[in-house]
């Protein structure tokens, strides 16, 4: 593969220079890199830093996932596609993933563990400061469960409040342009049948581990209501041809008689694997073009000259 070098600048000055991704066919196995956060020795993390990798973490729940199910549905996606992706790249690395995220509108289902919002951005916020401090500045939040969405982006937009010289983005899986896709062109349930394990994550965790699902025990539930402005949308629909949708998150048995939210009886490995495929080729795209957005040096705008900790009370610290 022709060799290049890759930079993110602050101010136009290049600060983190380091080579593209190679791919395990590029590599020999036995020299192959080891791409996981948590195998590597304090050196090696000096040596990660230095060379400019990104950091991709994995954040999922635990969670009912209907009557088929595990429990880990939410943690075993993302870290199934990060995990397909990262290890191919010399430019990355994967850390843990995290297994527990916000969900008390699950409660009135067994087996579900939350954490307050505020707990659970500030865990984010934390762990993604840590690697700041160690030197990461392009880090990259992937997302697995639905009702994280909305604090995941908070907690990225705290970390480069915090530090302006990091770029930390957040992407959950089912939002990877080629994943939706390939979902359009392979679903079967109709736009109320992809929903939470239904045949989308159903589908994925035939693909990753089959001996985990109970098919005999996959149902439909669709018994929520819908209308033109709630529970209207699903990822087999045309944007254009949906009205407006109206966000709202119910308590669950309000809206599942099973603790699924879909169609899991169509699910299929086969559209598993292909799913997982589509993400990970979308994965890789926004690393490639993640590795060479430059980071910008804040230009303040005021007439007045302002000293940098104004800032502060600002920045989650």
């Amino acid at each position: 593969m022709t060799s290049r070098t890759v930079e993110s600048y602050r101010g136009g000055t290049a600060i983190h220079p380091y080579e593209p991704h190679v791919t395990a066919s590029d590599t020999d196995a036995d020299t192959e890199t080891e791409y996981r956060y948590q195998k590597l020795k304090w050196p090696e993390i000096n040596d990660a830093a230095d060379a400019g990798k990104m950091v991709v973490v994995p954040v999922g729940s635990t969670e009912d996932h209907g009557p088929h199910l595990p429990l880990d549905v939410d943690q075993v996606i993302p870290e199934t596609i990060c995990e397909e992706t990262v290890r191919t790249r010399d430019d990355a690395l994967l850390f843990q993933t995290v297994t527990n995220g916000f969900l008390p509108h699950h409660m009135d289902y067994p087996g579900g563990t939350t954490v307050k919002w505020d707990r659970f951005v500030d865990y984010l916020v934390d762990v993604c400061v840590s690697l700041a401090h160690h030197g990461f500045r392009k880090i990259l939040l992937v997302n697995g469960h639905g009702s994280n969405h909305h604090l995941v982006q908070q907690a990225a937009r705290q970390v480069i409040v915090q530090y302006p010289e990091v770029q930390c983005g957040m992407i959950s899986w089912w939002e990877i342009k080629e994943f939706q896709a390939a979902f359009r062109e392979h679903a079967e349930a109709g736009a109320r049948g992809s929903g939470h394990a239904g045949e989308m994550e159903t589908s994925v965790y035939l693909h990753v581990d089959p001996d985990a699902v109970d098919m005999e025990k996959a149902e439909r539930d669709i018994s929520y209501p819908t209308g033109e402005h709630f529970y209207a949308y699903g990822l087999a629909d045309d944007p254009e041809d949906v009205s407006t949708n109206v966000s709202m998150m119910e308590w669950w048995s309000t809206i599942s008689e099973t603790g699924i939210k879909g169609d899991a009886t169509v699910a299929t490995a086969e559209k598993g694997r292909v799913f997982v495929e589509a993400a990970v080729e979308g994965l890789h795209s926004i690393l490639d073009e993640y590795a060479e957005f430059p980071i910008r040096e804040i230009d303040d705008h005021h007439a007045r000259e302002v000293d940098d900790d104004e800032y502060d009370p600002f920045r989650p610290r």
